[in-house]
C-alpha cells in the first residue's frame, strides 16, 4: 500500500488564533484604561473624602478651642463675681476707696481713704500714678481683684481744672495696671448754692 500524503493547511488556524489575539489584546487594553479610570475617581473619591475628614477634625478642633475658652471665661466670670459681691458689700458698708482732693491756695493735695481711715496724703505732683500704685498695692489689693473708688472734688475752687487733668490722667495710668477699677466721680460744687 502506498503511503499517502497528507498535508494539513495551518492557514485558516492561524488566522482565527491571530484574530482571536488581536481581540485578546484590544478588548484588554479597554479594560485596563476602564480600570484605570475606576481607579482615579476611586482616588479622587479617597482625596476628597480625606479633606474633608481634614476639614471636620480642624473644625472639631476650632470647636474644642472655643468651647475651651468659653468655660474659661465662665471661670473667670465665677471668680470675678466673688471678687464684685465682696467690693460691693465694701463699698455698701463705706469701706472702699476714696481719693479726696483738697484744694489750697496755691497748690493741691489728695487724700487717700479706705475702710475710713486716711492711708496717706499725697502732695501736688504731675504723676500721680506712681504714689496711687504703691498706696494700693500696700492695702493689698491684687491685680485681679474689682475696687470701687471714689473720687471727690469740688470744681468751683479755683485751679481744679488743672489739677482734676492730671488726677484723671494718673487713675487712667493707673486703669492699665487694674483693668477692675472703677471710679465714681463727684463734683461737690453741682447744686451748690452761690
Amino acid at each position: 500500500m502506498k503511503k499517502r500524503d497528507i498535508l494539513l493547511d495551518f492557514t485558516s488556524l492561524l488566522d482565527v488564533t491571530l484574530i482571536v489575539i488581536f481581540f485578546f489584546v484590544l478588548f484588554s487594553h479597554l479594560d485596563s484604561q476602564a480600570n484605570k479610570a475606576r481607579t482615579d475617581e476611586k482616588v479622587q473619591e479617597l482625596e476628597s473624602a480625606i479633606e474633608e475628614a481634614e476639614e471636620r477634625e480642624f473644625d472639631a478642633d476650632k470647636l474644642a478651642k472655643q468651647l475651651e475658652e468659653e468655660i474659661e471665661t465662665v471661670r473667670e466670670a465665677n471668680e470675678r463675681t466673688a471678687y464684685n459681691i465682696n467690693e460691693m458689700l465694701s463699698f455698701n458698708r463705706n469701706e472702699n476707696l476714696k481719693i479726696v482732693l483738697d484744694m489750697g491756695n496755691s497748690n493741691w493735695g489728695l487724700r487717700i481713704i479706705h475702710k475710713e481711715d486716711l492711708i496717706e496724703q499725697i502732695v501736688q505732683k504731675s504723676d500721680v500714678s506712681v504714689d496711687l500704685l504703691r498706696i494700693i498695692q500696700e492695702i493689698g489689693i491684687e491685680n485681679d481683684q474689682t475696687i470701687f473708688c471714689d473720687f471727690t472734688y469740688d470744681g468751683s475752687e479755683p485751679g481744679t481744672r488743672s489739677a482734676y487733668k492730671i488726677i484723671v490722667d494718673g487713675l487712667g495710668k493707673l486703669k492699665k495696671e487694674y483693668k477692675y477699677l472703677y471710679i465714681s466721680e463727684t463734683d461737690l460744687s453741682i447744686g451748690k448754692e452761690e
